[in-house]
């Protein structure tokens, strides 16, 4: 879930909430307020494997290490404080055709976890989250990619992405605003050169085919009815980055004011991503969050486009006091500037993971419904 950019690393999940009468900072407010801080279900739903397209069933949502996700967990992440849970949803396991129909057990199963969020008083996300794939997987495994150079690919990529969300839209279309649709995560050219980290001409080539998949999906969650017509929907830029923008715009939408950008930031990436040796949260740290936040302002709340970050997380390098540090700086960050954050959480820590793979985003101990930082996360939420 990781975009670079320099040193930064950025996830992104911009929330825009826009009303048409109102001042940017009312929206922000309401923005803000509404959905508070927030906490991901990671390594869960999202959960796949690639190299054939045989349904797997529901055994993917502990194939990744996580226990199976229980309503006692959801009540106990409401109980913390959070208001928000991203629920991450990979689909490409969970087809029996080549029709692209989900698996009624796997859509029951993700019904049931967002009616236990939703019944604990949380704002929910679901999304498309692991289904972009190389344009070599494309041959092996369900899903999109984004193509460099191939209207062929190109066009399975959007009946796969249209298909996944009639069927979901049909699912949900009566769930009421505080269920949110994320068009596609982090969307990019996966396996190539500049898959995280690119630039100029070849990101605005991407974007345009991104903003062709995001207008499609769009229009079919639209026109499928219900609540549909009016809910709020997340759509990021390539990769979700806050950074690779070139050529990307939002769709035109039938709805006013229901689009919302999507960013992911794991920022200073060297001090919330990488090897051990980055433990300390320094001043140049704190310059980097400045960096993304004027860049936030600047790109999205400026232009009444407010923004919520959908993953955001310090590795744990057994620097607990430090990543205390980091949290009480960004999430102050976003609190002035009213962006809710939504935390990143896989439940590895430093004594369950590898501590050099930056990948040690563990906040919830799901087997005991407790929290393996406290103090910390009393800095997030307050």
């Amino acid at each position: 879930m990781r975009i670079r950019f320099g040193k930064m690393i950025f996830a992104v999940a911009v929330l825009a909430l826009m009303t048409s009468c109102g001042t940017k900072d009312d929206e922000t407010t309401e923005v803000s307020d509404m959905f508070g801080q927030g906490w991901n279900l990671g390594n869960t739903l999202d959960a796949k494997s690639d190299g054939d397209m045989a349904n797997k069933g529901l055994s993917t949502e502990k194939s990744w290490g996580m226990p199976k996700t229980t309503e006692a967990m959801i009540k106990a992440v409401a109980s913390e404080g959070f208001k928000t849970i991203r629920i991450p949803v990979s689909w490409h396991n969970h087809l029996t055709d080549s029709n692209y129909t989900i698996d009624s057990a796997w859509m029951a199963r993700v019904k049931q976890i967002v009616d236990w969020s939703l019944s604990c008083g949380l704002k929910v996300i679901i999304n498309i989250h692991h289904d972009n794939l190389s344009e070599a997987q494309m041959s092996s495994t369900y899903g999109f990619c984004v193509p460099e150079n191939n209207s062929d690919l190109k066009d399975k990529s959007l009946l796969y992405i249209c298909a996944i969300w009639e069927q979901v839209s049909e699912a949900f279309k009566s769930y009421n605003e505080n269920l949110v649709f994320e068009l596609l995560n982090e969307p990019r050219a996966v396996g190539k050169t500049y898959e995280w980290n690119g630039s100029g001409s070849t990101i605005q080539k991407a974007n345009k085919i991104i903003m062709e998949y995001e207008k499609a999906a769009l229009d079919v969650i639209r026109s499928s009815g219900g609540n549909n017509a009016s809910r709020y929907v997340m759509v990021p830029p390539y990769a979700a980055s806050p950074s690779m923008t070139e050529g990307w715009s939002l769709p035109k939408d039938s709805a006013s004011g229901k689009l919302i950008v999507s960013v992911h930031a794991y920022t200073p990436y060297e001090f919330c991503m990488s090897t051990a040796s980055v433990n300390s949260f320094t001043d140049s740290h704190k310059g980097s969050i400045d960096w993304l936040f004027t860049s936030l302002k600047s790109d999205y709340l400026s232009k009444e486009i407010p923004v919520i970050i959908g993953e955001a997380s310090a590795s744990d390098k057994n620097n607990a006091a430090e990543r205390k540090k980091w949290a009480d700086y960004y999430y102050k960050k976003a609190k002035s500037l009213g962006i809710p954050v939504v935390l990143w959480d896989n439940m590895v820590t430093a004594s369950t993971g590898d501590i050099n793979s930056g990948e040690c985003h563990g906040w919830f101990n799901r087997n005991d419904l407790s929290w393996y930082f406290p103090e910390i996360m009393k800095v997030m939420l307050k």
